[in-house]
This record gives structure tokens, sequence and C-alpha cells, in this order.
């Protein structure tokens, strides 16, 4: 069972719930809340330790989008990249979307989920990833705006992007 969340959905939520984490403790009925929320400030504009993680390219990136959507069965090339209508590439970003036939995205999410993890991004939620300082969120849907899809046909997106040094 997939759960189908739009990539720019899930985006929000995970910053929703980031900030509520940093969030926690900002109140307390002793006066000592904004020392909380200073510190907890402090902590959050304060890069990450990622240990020994070396950064990750953008050209890595797209390089590694491909080849999980190569091993779950698609070829890349009929989907439509960032950076393909004018060969300009957003350095913080790697999108990818192809019109594909539903039984085959059934079986292709959890396929290029499974090469991602081998090739070291980590999964943070159902169909979402991370890998030092890039957030990768895969969706499919049935019914898109502005695209017409034949009854057997989904809407498939990969979206990457690059959160900045921390």
């Amino acid at each position: 069972m997939h759960i189908r969340v739009r990539p720019q959905t899930a985006a929000v939520i995970a910053l929703a719930a980031s900030a509520a984490l940093v969030l926690t403790g900002c109140s307390s009925s002793d006066g000592s809340g904004e020392v909380a929320a200073q510190k907890a400030a402090a902590s959050a504009a304060q890069p990450a330790a990622k240990g020994a993680e070396p950064p990750v390219s953008r050209d890595t990136v797209d390089q590694e989008v491909r080849s999980a959507l190569r091993a779950a069965g698609l070829d890349p090339e009929k989907g439509k990249g960032s950076g393909d209508a004018d060969n300009t590439k957003n350095a913080s970003q790697v999108d990818w979307t192809a019109v594909v036939n539903t039984q085959q995205v059934e079986g292709a999410l959890p396929r290029i989920g499974e090469h991602l993890k081998h090739l070291g991004w980590r999964e943070t939620a159902p169909q979402s990833y991370e890998q030092t300082d890039w957030v990768l969120l895969i969706g499919s849907v049935k019914q898109a705006a502005g695209v017409n899809l034949k009854a057997n046909e989904s809407l498939l997106t990969v979206n990457v992007t690059y959160l900045g040094a921390g």
C-alpha cells in the first residue's frame, strides 16, 4: 500500500515537524522558556554534525536518481528532468517527471526506494529520503492538473532539493 502525498506537501510537513521540534520547551512557567528558545534557535542555526559524510554534488544526485529509475525498470530519458527544456540546471534541485503505466508505477516505487537506500540515501518517511543536505521525495498520482492521463496511467515524480550546508 502506498500513501500518495504531493511532494510539496511532504516537504511542508517535514519542515513543520522540524520547527515543532525546535520549539519544544520554549515555554515554561518559571520564565526559563526564553533561554530554552534562544538555545534551540542557536543550535538550529549551527550546522548539524553529519559525521564523515562528504558533500554530495548536484550531478551526483542527478546520476543517482537516474540509476534508481533504471533499477526500477524505468527509462530516465522518457521522462522530463530539471533543466531539460533550456539546459539550465538549478544547482539546488533535481526533478524527474513521467507519465507511466499505473501498474508499472506501483512496482517501481519500492524498487526506487530500495536502490536509493543501496546508494546511501536514508529513508525518513514513506517515499521520502535524505542524504547529507539533500531531501528526495517520490510521488505518483492518477489525476493531475494540466496533464491528461488515461485510466491506466499515473504521473510519477521524483523531486530532490538541496537544503544547504548544515
